[in-house]
C-alpha cells in the first residue's frame, strides 16, 4: 500500500509540474496578458491596457490584434507619438482595417503632411463612399479652395444620411474657416452642439474657434462645458488646462491640473502634463514628484521616460538625460521627439557631431529638428547641407524661423539675391512684422544697394518704433559715411518716438562709446536702465566701460547687477571672468570661465581665456591643452587662440607645431609683443637663431610690458 502511495504521490507531482510548465509557456502567458488587455479596452481603461498589450508583444512581436489594439489605445488617449509607428505598422499587417486607416489620416492631417493624410481617407472611402469617419478625414485634408468647395458639397450632400451628428457640422465649421467665412463657421459649429449638446469634440472646436477669434469669454465657456460634459480624466479637462495656460492664468492650469489628477489618479497624461508645466516653470523637483505616479504605474511610460531626460537636461545631468532618451529611442527607434531632445543632450554635452547624426532622420516632419541641424550646419560652415535641410522644411513646413536661416545661409554663401528672395517671403506671409522688410535691408545692403537698404530700414521702424536692428544699421551707415553726428540725430529722434524703450538709449551709448566720448556713453548707459532696469545689456556695457579705466569695483557691481537679473547671460559672465583676470584675481578669473563654459561648453573666448590661466598659473595641464584645442576648433581664424595653443604646445615640447600656430598668431598681431616673444622661443628651441633674434629683437626693444619679458631678454642676450 505504501509503495502505491508513493506512485500515486509521484503521478500527482507530474502533473502539477505539467500543468505548472504549461501555465508558464510563452503561448499560455501571452494569451493571458492579451485576456486582460482585451478587458481593460473594452471597458476603455487605455493606460492597463497598453502596458499589457506591450507584454503580449514581447513574447509575440507581430501579433497583429495587440499592434492594432496599442494603437488605437495611444491614439484614444492623445499620445498620437507613440500612436503613429503602431498605426503604421498595422496598416501593414492589415491594410484592409478602415478604422487603422481613419487614424492614421487623423495623425497625418495633424502633422500638416496632407497628401498622405488625403490618400488614407481617399483609401477608406473607396472601400466604403458613404463611410462617414472617411467623409470627414477627406474634408479634414482639404488645403486648396476647390478641395475646400469640392468637400463642403460632398458634406451637404451627406446631411440626408447624417445631418442628425455634430461631427458633420463641426467638419463644416473647419471648411467654412479655411475658406475665410467666419460667420458661417460659426453657425455651423453651433449646429453641432444644437444637434449634440453633449459632444464634447464640438464644445472643444468651438472654444478653438473663439479662442483663434481672441474672444476669451466665449472660449473658456465653451472649454468648461466640454470640460463639464467629459471625464475628469480627459482630453477635454487638458485643454482646458491649456486653455488658461495659453492666457497666462497658470494658476488656473494647475488648478484644472491639480483636480484631474487627484480625482482620476490612474489618468496618466495629467501627471505628465503636470510635470511638464514644472519643468517649464523650472520647479525640477515638483516635476520629478509629478512622474512619480507614472512610472508607478508603468515604470517603462514612453512619455515618462522623454519627460524625465528633459528635466535631467534641464538640470545638467547630461549623461543621465541622454541614458533616458536612448532608452525610449530603444523602445521606438523613429520617435523624433526623443531623437531631437538626444541630440540637445549631445550638444550641451559638446559632441556636435553625434547632435547632427541624431537630427539627419527626422528632419522631414519634426520642424524643429530640421531648424537645429541647419542651424549646426551653419555654425559648423556646412552651408550647402543647410540650405538643402532648409528648403525641404519651408516646401512641407512654411515658418518665419526657417526662411530667416534660409536667408542667411545665403547671405554666408555670398548669394544675397536668393537671400532676398527668402526674407521677402516673410514680407509677403506677414506684411506687419517688421523683421521683414528689415532682413530684406540687410540682403540689400550686402549687394550695394544702400539707398533701398535704407527705405527698408525705414519701413522696419514706421512698423516696430522700438526696434532696435534697424535703427543700427543706419547708424552704422551714417557712421561709414563719416557722419557721426547724423547717426546720433537720427537715433535720438527714435527714443523721442519710443521714449519707453531701454534699447535705443542703449544704442546711443554704443555710439558714444565709439567716438571715444566715453562720458557721453556712461550717461546713455544709465538712462536706459533708468527706462528699463530688468534690461542687462547696458549693465554689461558699463561694466566694460568701468573695467576699461581701471574702476574694476564698479564694473563688478554692475556685472553682479546683470547675472542677478539674467544668470546664465554668457556676455556678463564673460566680462566678469575678464574684470576679476585684470583685477590679478586669477582663482575668481578662472570660477567665472567656467560658469561661462558651463553656460555653452563651446564658447572660445571663455576656452581661450581659461586654458591661458590653467597653463600659466599652475592649473590642469591636460584640461588647459583641450580648452585650447575646443576654442581653435570653434573659432580658427582667431590670433589670440592660435597664440594660446601654441604656447601651451610649446611649454608641451611640441615645439614644430606650436612654431606654426605662433607664426600664424604673429602674422596678424604683429602689434603684439608678447606674441612675437613667444614666436621668438619657438624658433631658438628648433635652433633657428635668426628667426628667433627677428622675433626676441622686435619684443625687447619694445617699450611696452608683457608676461615674460625678463626671459625674453635673458634669451636674446644668449644667442
Amino acid at each position: 500500500m505504501k509503495t502505491r502511495a508513493r506512485a500515486a504521490s509521484l503521478l500527482l507531482l507530474v502533473a502539477l509540474v505539467a500543468v505548472i510548465g504549461c501555465t508558464r509557456s510563452p503561448e499560455a502567458s501571452k494569451a493571458r496578458h492579451l485576456s486582460r488587455a482585451d478587458g481593460y479596452f473594452d471597458r476603455q481603461r487605455f493606460p492597463e491596457a497598453i502596458i499589457e498589450y506591450m507584454n503580449a508583444l514581447r513574447i509575440e512581436p507581430a501579433n497583429t490584434h495587440a499592434i492594432t489594439r496599442l494603437a488605437v489605445a495611444h491614439f484614444e488617449t492623445g499620445q498620437f507619438g507613440l500612436a503613429f509607428p503602431f498605426l503604421l505598422k498595422a496598416k501593414e499587417l492589415d491594410p484592409e482595417n478602415v478604422d487603422v486607416r481613419r487614424r492614421l489620416a487623423a495623425l497625418y492631417v495633424l502633422a500638416r503632411r496632407t497628401q498622405d493624410a488625403r490618400a488614407e481617407a481617399a483609401a477608406t472611402l473607396a472601400r466604403n463612399p458613404h463611410n462617414f469617419e472617411g467623409l470627414l478625414l477627406s474634408a479634414a485634408t482639404a488645403g486648396m479652395p476647390a478641395e475646400i468647395d469640392e468637400e463642403i458639397r460632398r458634406l451637404e450632400t451627406a446631411r440626408t444620411l447624417y445631418g442628425n451628428r455634430a461631427k458633420l457640422h463641426v467638419s463644416l465649421g473647419l471648411l467654412y474657416l479655411r475658406k475665410n467665412s467666419p460667420e458661417r463657421a460659426e453657425r455651423a459649429l453651433q449646429e453641432a452642439i444644437a444637434r449634440e449638446p453633449t459632444s464634447v469634440d464640438a464644445q472643444l472646436i468651438l472654444g478653438d474657434f473663439y479662442a483663434s477669434r481672441r474672444d476669451a469669454e466665449k472660449a473658456e465657456r465653451a472649454y468648461q462645458a466640454a470640460a463639464a460634459l467629459g471625464a475628469v480624466g480627459s482630453v477635454a479637462r487638458l485643454r482646458l488646462a491649456d486653455f488658461y495656460f495659453t492666457m497666462q492664468r497658470p494658476d488656473d492650469g494647475k488648478r484644472v491640473l491639480q483636480d484631474i489628477t487627484a480625482k482620476a489618479s490612474d489618468f496618466l497624461p495629467g501627471w505628465r502634463r503636470l510635470a511638464e508645466v514644472a519643468l517649464v516653470e523650472r520647479r525640477y523637483d515638483d516635476a520629478v514628484k509629478a512622474l512619480a505616479p507614472v512610472f508607478k504605474k508603468n515604470p517603462a511610460d514612453f512619455e515618462g521616460r522623454l519627460l524625465r531626460g528633459r528635466i535631467r537636461l534641464a538640470r545638467g545631468e547630461t549623461v543621465d538625460a541622454i541614458q533616458d532618451f536612448q532608452a525610449v529611442l530603444k523602445t521606438e527607434p523613429s520617435f523624433a521627439p526623443a531623437r531631437y531632445h538626444l541630440a540637445l543632450a549631445y550638444l550641451a554635452a559638446g559632441n556636435v557631431q553625434q547632435a547632427k547624426a541624431e537630427l539627419k532622420d527626422v528632419t522631414a516632419d519634426f520642424p524643429d529638428a530640421a531648424l537645429l541641424l541647419a542651424d549646426l550646419h551653419l555654425q559648423t560652415g556646412a552651408t550647402d547641407p543647410a540650405i538643402d535641410v532648409l528648403t525641404h522644411l519651408v516646401a512641407k513646413h512654411p515658418n518665419f524661423p526657417a526662411y530667416v536661416l534660409l536667408g542667411s545661409a545665403y547671405l554666408r554663401k555670398n548669394e544675397p539675391v536668393n537671400a532676398t528672395a527668402a526674407f521677402e517671403t516673410i514680407v509677403a506671409r506677414a506684411p506687419k512684422d517688421p523683421r521683414g522688410p528689415y532682413l530684406v535691408g540687410v540682403t540689400l545692403l550686402a549687394q550695394g544697394r544702400r539707398a533701398d537698404a535704407k527705405k527698408r530700414f525705414e519701413e522696419a521702424l514706421a512698423l516696430a518704433p522700438d526696434y532696435v536692428e534697424p535703427l543700427a544699421r543706419l547708424a552704422d551707415l551714417a557712421i561709414a559715411d563719416r557722419q557721426p553726428g547724423v547717426a546720433v540725430d537720427r537715433v535720438q529722434r527714435q527714443i523721442a518716438r519710443a521714449p519707453k524703450s531701454g534699447a535705443l538709449p542703449y544704442l546711443l551709448g554704443r555710439i558714444y562709446e565709439r567716438r571715444g566720448e566715453t562720458q557721453r556713453a556712461e550717461t546713455a548707459y544709465l538712462r536706459a536702465l533708468e527706462v528699463e532696469p530688468a534690461i542687462v545689456a547696458p549693465y554689461v556695457a558699463l561694466g566694460s566701460l568701468y573695467a576699461n579705466s581701471a574702476r574694476y569695483d564698479q564694473a563688478l557691481q554692475n556685472i553682479d547687477a546683470a547675472l542677478k537679473r539674467r544668470p546664465k547671460d554668457l556676455a556678463a559672465q564673460m566680462l566678469q571672468g575678464v574684470v576679476y583676470e585684470r583685477k590679478g584675481d586669477v582663482a575668481t578669473a578662472i570660477k567665472a570661465y567656467e560658469k561661462a563654459l558651463a553656460l555653452n561648453p563651446r564658447f572660445a573666448a571663455a576656452a581661450n581665456n581659461l586654458a591661458y590661466l590653467y597653463s600659466d598659473y599652475g592649473g590642469d595641464k591636460n584640461r588647459a591643452l583641450a580648452l585650447a584645442e575646443v576654442a581653435k576648433e570653434t573659432a580658427p581664424e582667431d590670433p589670440q587662440i592660435s597664440d594660446t595653443l601654441g604656447w601651451i604646445l610649446y611649454k608641451r615640447g611640441v615645439y614644430q607645431r606650436a612654431l606654426a600656430l605662433l607664426k600664424e598668431s604673429a602674422s596678424k598681431l604683429p602689434e603684439n609683443m608678447e606674441v612675437q616673444y613667444h614666436l621668438g622661443m619657438a624658433y631658438a628651441k628648433l635652433g633657428d637663431k635668426s628667426g628667433a633674434r627677428q622675433a626676441l629683437g622686435r619684443a625687447v626693444a619694445s617699450p611696452a610690458g608683457f608676461a615674460g619679458k625678463d626671459e625674453a631678454q635673458r634669451v636674446f642676450r644668449e644667442l
